[in-house]
């Protein structure tokens, strides 16, 4: 989907390495937040046995799929915002250097990009 948004501006290939990279540990957070969701609500424990994963396959637990799936969302709904604000303040120098290093444009240019008198009018009659 971020090769159609970003179009020929995305590297088709990066685009899936991050995605390869991100699966695992987007899989591995799914259990914590399921927890803090429980925490938070104060709902059951559901269990993450093979007994459980015998009801969900066998359609005897949907209620307790759902709602353990809402517990899940409710943790990682008031827990994303303090990721994301520990991860800007974590990458935010990391990018500075990166963009002062890779960057083509200098950062301050002697003189200006376009000086007025390389802007010419074209009038034309009518």
């Amino acid at each position: 989907m971020a090769i159609a948004v970003l179009g020929l501006r995305c590297h088709a290939p990066t685009v899936m390495l991050a995605n390869f990279i991100a699966t695992p540990i987007e899989l591995s957070l799914v259990v914590p937040f399921l927890r803090f969701g429980e925490v938070i609500s104060g709902g059951s424990h559901f269990p993450l046995t093979s007994d459980a994963l015998k009801k969900v396959l066998t359609g005897q637990a949907s209620h307790d799929v759902l709602l353990s799936i809402a517990h899940a969302l409710l943790g990682w709904l008031v827990a994303a915002p303090f990721i994301l604000v520990a991860l800007y303040i974590l990458f935010l120098p990391c990018f500075k250097i990166l963009v002062r290093k890779f960057s083509v444009i200098p950062s301050s240019p002697k003189k200006p990009v376009h000086s007025h008198s390389e802007l010419k009018l074209k009038v034309r009659d009518v």
